[in-house]
């Protein structure tokens, strides 16, 4: 032994003083030692003498690491080696690393399992001391699920020989002293261990950038920037940051980066980026910031960053955040419209260019945009950029068509304009052969008023060849916009034309009558399908008969990638019979593993009991619904979940209930606020409360007036997506001192998670104003935006104090408002109207930048006079609005728009434009006028749901060609009135006969336009197809139409109730309404249990719901034992219920209630609930209640509804659930710190020190 400790000292001392090639071979020897160790302690050798060798070597390691990184580095550099230092370790680089080592895998590729005998004890204590990123990647491919890992006993010899070459790149790596090596010896490895290493170096190599930005040369960053990569890409928009940086070379590289990874970046992502180049070349090129600096806003104390639970910075935290956000103070103003966008910038920006501000692109100076256009980097910067805003592409391309060439000579360019020939106009003035070659540019094109521009191509193209317009080869050449022509002319092509076709048909977008035309033509009278054929038919798809998809085999569609795109364009109906034809073939478990996420939400609960699903490892990247999360984290969680199993969760993440949040460690609320911040694109509003809640106490028992005197770090730390739901007194009273992280906070909160009517709107927008230093009328413009969201709140009187420059931008802000309060409404439109004059004068540049709020007057927008540009702003602007959810949301989550004016006045535009020359001259259309004009099918596919204002009168002017062509548009209006229905009801009897003579054709064509038939004449059509009644469903028929198709259904296919299988009750959607309540006791429980979901979204009569709730009850037992995910699925049934049955359900069932079965819950009913059942129902499903309803209630239940909804302030204190004592039978006697505070210093210095000692006193004591 004493010649073995000579040895290990002289190689120490060996080690110490020579060159990096005696290093390395220290750590050999070392490794070997161990080895020969750990075989003489398996030998029985002393095991006193074992343990202090092992603590020999373990030193022995982690020193020659060091040195490797801190030492030996700078003593013999090596001119063609690189010098990228190793960044500090985030807190949660092993979660990001993982990670992305899990998408390997997912691609294909073998993530061995690995045998950690001779490494653990070293990367363990590596990991202790030094958080070394070299020593975690053995220890990330050892942690790996064991579904991502293939089992040794089936290992092949390929996957054998794969993991020796992941453990040789692992020696090898301990040989790495930077980045740049790590990264070399990354390059030259094979595909599947270079995904592992990439994928472990990408978060290191980012942090490293963001850490050493500004010092890093031009080629290191180039190397960092490839391997982050992969990091980028997968980074939440939430988390995005982007470092500081200075040189030219450097945001040249980082363009080129981001502009690969365009596609796959969010909106916000994009518009941050653009914000950060223009910072970076107003500070270098004009010597100027966009920002105030921080200290003319806020108060002058530092932002304090949050540190995590380690002490170390997050991967989300802002290093060097300071030089982007906060400028120096002798950093003066940029001025307003300073010039940056030179030809050299415009190359850069490549296609963030078509995200950029609209007033950016009006002034970009003529020279350098017409020299852009001409060099080889402009046609690449729009190449297949989808998404531009209609204005922006529309100015851009006008000005390129009218300053950088002369109208003449500018189609010649068509082929190079990318994306921007989606805004190609004058196009019916085009000859053959450019109609033909901007209809191929135009393919994937996705503005508003692109499908009226191929309309008028295809019509040139038909009208100016003859002899083409019925050819096979015209179908081929047109593409995509094949689905332009009328569907009388499609229907004359043979299916053997269609055939030869197949490749464009297959790509473009056709309506349901297309779709199954053009499917019945392809398959004739095709019984059973291959899967190839089906996949040929691309999204024709959506014609295929849920009869012939019954029969399709499993093989060749489970885990075909075409499959997701397939099912995309498959209807409820027939999602559900595909599932049933896979079902057949495969169990539950190979069909969830194979399943795409668009047919996954169609899985019902009783397949997902019978997959083998028993860990939140399998739950991760896939698209489970409410429901189905619900079910799944109760089967593998039961009620209660750890932190761990929250960061796996995904979509998941949906199921979580109050009771599970309740149950967390309070110490552990903080970082499950933080990791539920990351999913909160599916999270519901009653997830956040209980959330905020749970946080709030745990943060209050941790610290008695815990935000009474909160730090900067410590309010930094909480998501603003819980911190809007801090208690209105607490709100108040937040000091001073932590103005500089509240107003930061501020401009990130989501305020659509609060109701409109909350007082915590008004509590928060008091707060923030107290921020704001000095008098309103000396507040800059940019001082009032620091409210963000909260400009929104403002009242009238006080944004009225304003000085012009802070009053115009905050009116302008105000335009992008979600929600106005109602009672700050006329006062605002008094005000603008004030500061801008009447909206009838507005420039084009005024309306764009404040049109939405004419929607705060009812007459404004109906009294716009004509004007060339408003036609096309009024259609951006519904173009931008969100659209109307099927279930409508309550007032209190609603948005304030009523769009009712604005599709009026669209109308009127769009239907005027033979006109335009006598409104020019401000005349009036007359109601004369207007009466004759007649409907043309141009008119009403470009109108599509704004129809609905065609009078009776103009509606039975159509010719009888037009009505044939454009039924199917006109048939997917559901609210025409009655007298519109008589009128186009007498254009059927016209056209096609008695409503009895109509085909099922016919039927499935006009769509919404039976609702003007009788019930006897609804009664005698001919339905013979699930799938036509599936078309009639999103209809508003009354129940005694539905009574009446039913019948009809019933009578021609001869099928009896007891017979309905659950694809049959699926397909009847509101026609089950249909049935006598006789009837719905014969349906098959059984049946009855895989169909409920659809069964429930009918809005049937009370008679009718409890009969459907009768058979639930047969179906799932009582309502007090149904769970959480057995209430989302049922729906409306749950409004069936009885007094006594409403008042056992469980409270934490409640906030799973569908909202649209709140109002459907008879007055009486609803009044028996408890008032704790009340409160537990959540924001939305309270919201919900009528005010009828809400009248049969007794006071304390109204208040019981309105803390549910979050108009009173819930308490603080909350049950955490976390009330028994310790597992040593003993109760803490002060509270535990909350995790996430406390700072941890790196002291690897002194321990290696400490070791040092230790090691010689047990020399001499051992």
């Amino acid at each position: 032994m004493r010649v073995e400790n000579h040895v290990v000292m002289n190689l120490v001392c060996t080690c110490s003083t020579d060159c990096q090639l005696q290093l390395n071979l220290c750590r050999k020897v070392s490794r070997s030692s161990l080895t020969s160790l750990i075989w003489r302690k398996r030998t029985g050798n002393n095991v006193m003498g074992f343990y202090r060798e092992g603590l020999v070597l373990s030193l022995l390691v982690q020193w020659a690491t060091v040195m490797s990184q801190g030492v030996m580095g700078p003593v013999m550099p090596d001119r063609n080696q690189s010098t990228i230092d190793f960044p500090k370790i985030p807190a949660d680089f092993r979660e990001m690393a993982k990670k992305l080592m899990i998408t390997c895998f997912k691609k294909g590729y073998h993530v061995p399992v690995m045998n950690n005998s001779l490494n653990s004890s070293y990367a363990q204590t590596q990991n202790q001391m030094m958080q070394s990123p070299i020593s975690m990647f053995v220890e990330l491919l050892s942690s790996l699920p064991p579904s991502f890992s293939i089992p040794r006993s089936n290992q092949s010899n390929d996957t054998a020989d794969e993991k020796g070459l992941v453990w040789d790149i692992a020696e090898k790596m301990q040989n790495c002293t930077n980045m740049g090596h790590m990264i070399e010896l990354m390059r030259n490895t094979t595909e599947s261990p270079r995904c592992l290493l990439r994928a472990f170096v990408a978060p290191l190599s980012w942090m490293a950038i963001m850490q050493n930005g500004t010092s890093l040369n031009k080629e290191d960053l180039t190397t960092l920037l490839w391997a982050a990569k992969p990091f980028l890409e997968t980074m939440p928009a939430s988390s995005f940051v982007l470092p500081a940086f200075s040189q030219s070379s450097h945001l040249a590289e980082m363009m080129k980066v981001f502009s690969e990874m365009f596609s796959i970046l969010s909106e916000e992502q994009r518009n941050e980026i653009i914000g950060w180049v223009k910072e970076r070349v107003a500070q270098n090129e004009f010597n100027c910031s966009l920002k105030a600096p921080a200290s003319s806003i806020l108060p002058p104390k530092p932002l304090e960053k949050p540190t995590m639970p380690n002490g170390h910075q997050s991967m989300m935290s802002r290093p060097g955040a300071e030089a982007t956000d906060h400028p120096a103070m002798n950093v003066r103003r940029c001025p307003p419209g300073f010039l940056w966008l030179k030809a050299r910038m415009l190359a850069m920006m490549g296609p963030f260019l078509s995200r950029l501000p609209f007033e950016e692109v009006k002034t970009i100076p003529k020279e350098e945009l017409c020299e852009f256009f001409r060099t080889p980097d402009f046609s690449p910067s729009f190449h297949n950029v989808i998404g531009i805003q209609p204005a922006l592409g529309r100015t851009l391309f006008q000005r390129l068509k009218q300053e950088c060439s002369s109208t003449d000579n500018f189609t010649q360019y068509v082929d190079r304009l990318g994306s921007l020939a989606c805004f190609f106009d004058g196009a019916m003035s085009l000859n053959l052969n450019l109609s033909r070659k901007l209809l191929s540019q135009i393919d994937a094109c996705k503005n508003s008023e692109i499908d009226k521009v191929k309309r008028q191509l295809v019509q040139n193209i038909l009208e100016k060849d003859d002899g083409f317009s019925s050819s096979p080869g015209m179908l081929q050449s047109l593409g995509s916009s094949v689905s332009v022509i009328p569907l009388s002319r499609l229907s004359r092509f043979t299916p053997e034309d269609l055939n030869n076709t197949l490749s464009s048909l297959s790509q473009a977008k056709w309506s349901p009558a297309q779709a199954k035309t053009l499917a019945q033509k392809l398959l004739e009278a095709t019984k059973i399908i291959s899967s190839e054929r089906l996949l040929s038919l691309g999204s024709m798809v959506r014609g295929v008969a849920s009869a012939v998809l019954k029969n399709v085999k499993a093989k060749g569609l489970l885990g075909n990638e075409a499959l997701e795109t397939m099912s995309e364009k498959m209807s409820s109906l027939q999602r559900a019979t595909l599932l049933e034809a896979f079902r057949r073939d495969v169990n539950a478990s190979e069909l969830v593993k194979g399943l795409p996420d668009s047919l996954l939400s169609s899985l019902s609960l009783s397949t997902l009991e019978k997959a083998d699903l028993s860990s939140v490892d399998q739950l991760q990247g896939r698209g489970w619904t409410p429901a189905q999360s619900a079910f799944l984290l109760k089967k593998i969680l039961g009620n209660k979940i750890n932190l761990s199993e929250l960061r796996k969760l995904g979509q998941a993440v949906q199921g979580v209930t109050c009771e599970m949040i309740g149950k967390i460690n309070r110490t552990d609320a903080l970082d499950m606020a933080q990791t539920l911040n990351k999913s909160c694109a599916w999270l519901s509003r009653v997830q956040i409360r209980c959330a905020a809640q749970k946080l709030f106490a745990s943060l209050e028992e941790q610290r008695p007036g815990y935000f009474s005197d909160i730090k900067n770090s410590e309010l930094q730390a909480i998501p603003a997506l819980l911190l809007i739901h801090l208690p209105v007194e607490k709100i108040q009273n937040l000091s001073d001192a932590v103005c500089p992280a509240f107003m930061e906070k501020m401009t990130q909160v989501n305020l659509t998670f609060l109701p409109n009517s909350s007082p915590a709107r008004y509590a928060l927008t008091r707060r923030a104003i107290g921020c704001l230093k000095g008098n309103v009328s000396d507040l800059s413009a940019a001082e009032v935006l620091t409210l963000g969201p909260l400009v929104c709140e403002l009242d009238p009187a006080w944004i009225s104090s304003l000085n012009p420059a802070a009053l115009n931008s905050t009116l302008q802000a105000l335009a992008s408002c979600q929600y106005i309060q109602q009672q700050h409404r006329e006062h605002l439109f008094s005000l603008l109207t004030g500061t801008y004059g009447d909206p009838a004068y507005w420039s084009e540049v005024d309306m764009r930048a404040l049109g939405p709020l004419l929607l705060l007057n009812d007459t404004a927008v109906e009294k716009l006079p004509f004007k060339s540009w408003l036609k096309s702003y009024l259609s951006d602007l519904m173009d931008s609005l969100p659209s109307q959810p099927v279930v409508p949301p309550p007032k209190e989550f609603c948005s304030w728009l009523d769009l009712s004016a604005l599709r009026r006045k669209l109308f009127e535009l769009k239907t005027s434009s033979t006109l335009q020359n006598r409104r020019k001259r401000e005349v009036a259309v007359s109601l004369t006028v207007m009466s004759t004009l007649e409907p043309t099918l141009i008119y009403i596919e470009d109108l599509k749901q704004g129809n609905v204002y065609w009078t009776p009168t103009q509606l039975s002017k159509m010719t009888m060609q037009t009505f044939k062509d454009a039924v199917p548009t006109l048939g997917e209006i559901n609210n025409y009135s009655t007298e519109q229905l008589a009128a186009l009801k007498a254009k059927i009897v016209e056209a096609w006969g008695s409503v009895s003579m109509l085909n099922e054709s016919q039927i499935t064509q006009l769509g919404c336009i039976c609702q003007g038939f009788s019930a006897e004449e609804l009664g005698n059509i001919s339905i013979t197809s699930l799938d036509t009644l599936e078309v009639l469903t999103a209809c508003n028929f009354t129940q005694t139409q539905r009574t009446a198709i039913w019948q009809a259904f019933e009578r021609v296919t001869g099928i009896s109730v007891a017979g309905l299988g659950h694809l049959e009750m699926m397909g009847l959607g509101q026609f089950i309404c249909g049935l006598q309540p006789a009837q719905i006791d014969q349906l098959n429980s059984t049946s009855f249990r895989e169909a409920v979901e659809a069964v429930g979204r009918a809005s049937c009569l009370l008679n009718v719901r409890e009969r459907l709730k009768e058979k639930a009850v047969a179906a799932f037992g009582k309502p007090e034992t149904w769970t959480e995910a057995q209430v989302s699925e049922m729906g409306n049934i749950l409004a069936g219920l009885s007094t006594v049955e409403l008042g056992r359900l469980n409270s934490t069932v409640l906030p799973f209630i569908q909202r649209s079965a709140i109002p459907l819950i008879p007055l009486d009913r609803l009044a028996a609930m408890s008032v704790s059942q009340l409160k537990a129902l959540g924001p939305e499903n309270a919201a919900m209640v009528t005010e009828a309803q809400r009248a049969g209630l007794r006071v304390d239940q109204r208040s019981a509804l309105d803390e549910a909804v979050g108009l009173k302030t819930a308490r603080a204190e909350v049950s955490t659930g976390n009330s028994s004592p310790s597992s040593s039978g003993s109760v803490p006697v002060a509270p535990l710190p909350l995790k996430g505070d406390a700072a941890v210093e790196s002291m690897t210095g002194c321990v290696l020190l400490m070791q040092a000692i230790l090691l010689m006193l047990l020399r001499y004591i051992l």
